[in-house]
């Protein structure tokens, strides 16, 4: 028995050597080289593309299943050229094969180039199909019913699944050289290019990490970029585990001096259950010299400064139906944003964030200021150039839809913005906060803020449930907002001084910018208490005049530059596009002043009547020289500004002006006819009534 034993012993050894011998002798006796011909013709028969190799084949069998080309060619569509290999070379062990394992050595490719072309009819030269053979394939019939064969697949797949996660790689390297990618793409014009790409790595292994490099030069219209990929790598493939590490995607303009945006962070990917997580960012880099040397046109800013420091990280984690990112941060210039988004649901679009700021000026990128107002006067219609304007203008632009129905539609979030300050149009916003809710086709946006030691409360309201009409609504407060204050930014409010307090209440619907205004409706409400007009006395004007014409001296000496008003307050009607007023009222020392009219917005003119009623005998406090004929109190002298709001024209109404001297000579008959009763007849009628 022991003999026995000793003898199959010997006899596989013997067997065992005997492979190893042919293997490695095999390849001295059979030149690969003379299969050229059926290799390239079975390429062929499978896949249709032309195969040609002109230079050596090299292969061994053992301990290492070889392989190595060099000079390859391949043809495309009409006989054209689409790849080309200088060399390739690959070995793997193959003992390690029966345990399920893949020990390669260095893994080489070097000089492959690949030369895509679609041309002006949409079709690429790649796009090659096997010939057409006459060999007929035996025919297969199934029982429906039977459900063998979805059987046997799908334990086949689990099969190959099961075998593939365990599967252990051991490469020795991975180096990849000369690589060039050329597309042409005559269909649109353009053409892009990759060169001098390559790649290299160390040592891959499962569950060990491994760093990589992939860089190439990209060329596309108008632009030329260096390209960069690298980081440290590890995964598991029995567990499905990738890691990536000091992750680094970089690009610049192939410029002296270039300007890099890189993005950097760890990613963690899991296949089941399926997970991502990591932190993603962009690296510091001044946006505007990156933009002048990819000669993208910028529009001018106002701060010289401006785009010159953007950054942005996050950090996030998702599992393919959901995604939380828990902190994300940006930075632009010297104004820092943070915050968190989550999604409960990628599919249906839940969407919830909150982020909060420090300050942020718009007026830092928007264009500067005009160097000269009087240009731009000279260069503005008068009046009656307005008109003609507008009668031998052309028709209006086409319009196009303002309100991306569809998107808001299906929008389902809930969102909030504070600032520690805003500033717009040197307007300064203090705590500024947004707040956004959206659900079922309806939105909703609050803003608060303080502003100009006051407040500002705006709710605006948008319904996208009826396709083609949306519906807006606004409703908004300002609260004690200070004149004075506001004079700062707004110079042209110097003039005028005092507490504003206003309300209005809005609503349209539509689509386009004229069908919006036509719908518009609702009331503006305004309120200036306390106020004053700072640069001028009226009351002093008022007298001077009256005094002047009376010619009397104003006993007065000390009137002041300050015309204080006690009430300043209208409201707006608006109907359809129409604003209208019948309320304008300001009450000063010695005169009222009263304002109607209207201003109609889609039509760009408006209509308005001032009145100014002057109390100079009634006034306890006026002067003496300028108490006015008692006929003349109480009468409102007016005033008329009309036509478009851009260059409305104002002086005397001379409509109203004719009523106003028909009141003035009716008290003066109404006096006269009082003059002529009195004596006897006075006396007589006096009788009548006794």
């Amino acid at each position: 028995m022991n003999r026995a034993i000793k003898f199959i012993a010997v006899l596989l050894a013997a067997l065992v050597l005997l492979v190893v011998i042919a293997a490695a002798l095999l390849p001295r006796f059979i030149d690969p080289n003379q299969f050229r011909g059926d290799i390239t013709q079975t390429i062929y028969d499978q896949s249709g593309l032309k195969v040609n190799i002109n230079g050596d084949i090299g292969w061994s069998i053992f301990p290492w299943v070889g392989l190595s080309l060099s000079d390859v060619a391949v043809e495309g569509k009409h006989n054209s050229k689409l790849a080309k290999l200088g060399s390739a070379d690959v070995s793997v062990k193959v003992i390690p094969l029966l345990s399920k394992r893949i020990e390669m050595q260095t893994l080489e490719l070097k000089g492959l180039e690949l030369t895509l072309v679609k041309n002006k009819s949409g079709i690429g030269n790649w796009e090659v199909s096997a010939p057409v053979t006459t060999k007929q394939q035996p025919a297969t019939t199934s029982d429906p019913a039977d459900t063998t064969t979805d059987t046997t697949t799908d334990t086949k797949s689990t099969e190959s699944s099961t075998s593939a996660s365990a599967i252990k790689l051991n490469i020795a390297s991975v180096n990849v050289s000369d690589l060039l990618i050329s597309y042409d793409d005559q269909q649109a014009g353009q053409k892009y290019i990759i060169d001098n790409a390559s790649l290299t790595t160390g040592a891959i292994r499962s569950q060990q990490p491994f760093d990589f490099h992939l860089k190439a030069h990209v060329e596309m219209p108008d632009l030329a970029l260096n390209t960069s990929i690298m980081g440290n790598m590890t995964f598991n493939l029995a567990a499905g585990t990738y890691r990536l590490e000091k992750l680094n995607i970089s690009a610049s303009p192939d410029t002296a001096k270039a300007e890099t945006v890189s993005i950097v962070g760890n990613l963690l990917y899991q296949q089941e259950p399926m997970l991502v997580q990591g932190n993603l960012g962009v690296n510091a880099f001044n946006a505007a010299n990156l933009a002048k040397q990819i000669k993208l046109q910028l529009p001018p800013m106002a701060d010289p400064k401006a785009l010159t420091k953007v950054a942005f990280d996050s950090h996030f984690n998702t599992n393919g139906q959901s995604l939380n990112a828990e902190k994300l941060t940006f930075q632009l210039d010297d104004f820092s944003l943070n915050g968190n988004f989550k999604m409960s649901s990628i599919e249906r679009g839940d969407m919830k964030f909150a982020f909060k700021g420090n300050h942020l000026n718009v007026d830092k990128y928007l264009p500067p200021a005009a160097s000269s107002e009087p240009a731009a006067a000279e260069n503005s219609p008068n009046n009656n150039d307005r008109e003609t304007t507008n009668q031998t203008q052309s028709s209006p632009p086409k319009e196009h839809p303002l309100i991306p129905e569809a998107m808001l539609r299906g929008l389902n979030l809930d969102g909030s913005l504070t600032l520690e300050s805003l500033t717009v149009a040197k307007l300064l916003f203090e705590k500024p906060s947004v707040g956004i809710k959206a659900a079922n086709g309806t939105q909703e946006i609050k803003i608060g803020s303080a502003f100009y030691q006051g407040t500002i409360d705006l709710t605006s309201t948008l319904d996208v449930r009826k396709a083609g009409n949306p519906k807006m609504a606004a409703n908004g407060k300002l609260k004690g907002i200070n004149l004075h204050a506001l004079a700062k930014p707004l110079p042209d409010l110097k003039p005028v001084e005092g507490d504003v307090n206003a309300t209005m209440k809005l609503n349209t619907h539509g689509q386009y910018a004229s069908t919006l205004t036509k719908n518009l409706n609702g009331d503006i409400a305004f309120q200036i208490n306390k106020g004053a007009f700072t640069e001028a006395n009226f009351d002093k004007m008022v007298c001077e005049t009256v005094a002047f014409v009376r010619k009397k001296e104003l006993q007065t000496k000390d009137w002041g530059s300050t015309t204080h008003f006690t009430d300043l307050s209208g409201t707006f009607v608006i109907t359809n596009g129409v604003a209208e007023n019948k309320n304008l009222i300001a009450a000063l020392a010695n005169m009222n002043l009263k304002g109607d009219g209207y201003v109609n917005l889609v039509d760009r003119k408006m209509d308005y009547h001032i009145g100014l009623n002057i109390r100079g005998e009634e006034s306890p406090d006026s002067d003496p020289a300028c108490q006015i004929n008692k006929d003349y109190v109480n009468v409102t002298w007016p005033v008329r500004c009309h036509g478009y709001l851009d260059a409305p024209k104002c002086g005397v109404d001379t409509k109203r002006i004719g009523d106003v001297i028909s009141s003035v000579a009716s008290n003066k008959l109404q006096q006269k006819i009082e003059e002529k009763v009195q004596g006897p007849v006075k006396d007589l009628l006096k009788g009548l009534f006794k």
